[in-house]
């Protein structure tokens, strides 16, 4: 009995069981079909991104099945997948930064570059940078943006930003992450600090007109 709308079962082999593991959608079509198309392609990241990393071999398994069915047909004028290709590399380099240890990521983008080069490589780790940025929440500046105090940390933050997209290897990957999860702590220390301000001066005004 088929267990996708497309009519398909899933493979007898290796990659059948851990293809199983990603959540079944309703009217949901199997995992070729989806990469058959830019669209399903994304969809299909978007709800593996949902297993975590509670499984890492199965994950490296899933994410590089996707991987190789994009790559496969990035090319293809008439499907799309040509057109969106930088779409669906920054979307499964979202999905691959939530499932992946930067170990697996390090393993895995060696053998990219092996097989497709060194540019590809390139695209993944700048939306890995990216991601990196937009999880510790220091993709952009805090508001207001010219405020005298926030000044150094918005500069950092659009330095930070601007290195993460001009990154050439794992190496510098490293430094990306580590340095967003400083900027994240630095971050809520500075909001933090603006907020117990605000509140001093807000009673301040209220002791004037009492």
């Amino acid at each position: 009995m088929a267990t996708f709308t497309c009519g398909h079962l899933l493979p007898k082999s290796r990659i059948g069981v851990n293809l199983a593991h990603i959540p079944r959608e309703k009217g949901a079509r199997c995992p070729e079909c989806q990469t058959k198309s830019p669209v399903g392609t994304i969809a299909l990241l978007k709800n593996t991104k949902k297993l975590g990393k509670r499984n890492p071999n199965v994950n490296l398994h899933v994410l590089t099945y996707v991987f190789d069915r994009f790559m496969s047909q990035r090319k293809d004028v008439d499907t799309g997948f040509k057109k969106q290709f930088a779409n669906i590399i920054s979307q499964w380099s979202e999905t691959a930064f939530h499932m992946l240890d930067r170990k697996q990521l390090a393993s895995f983008l060696i053998t990219v570059r092996g097989r497709w080069g060194s540019e590809i490589v390139k695209q993944i780790l700048r939306s890995l940078a990216m991601e990196a940025l937009k999880v510790n929440d220091v993709y952009t500046p805090i508001e207001p943006r010219d405020a005298e105090i926030l000044h150094t940390f918005n500069r950092m933050v659009s330095f930070t930003k601007s290195r993460a997209a001009t990154m050439q290897n794992v190496e510098q990957l490293e430094i990306i992450c580590n340095n967003a999860a400083i900027l994240k702590k630095l971050r809520d220390d500075v909001t933090s600090a603006l907020s117990k301000l605000e509140e001093g001066f807000a009673k301040w005004d209220a002791n004037i007109h009492a």
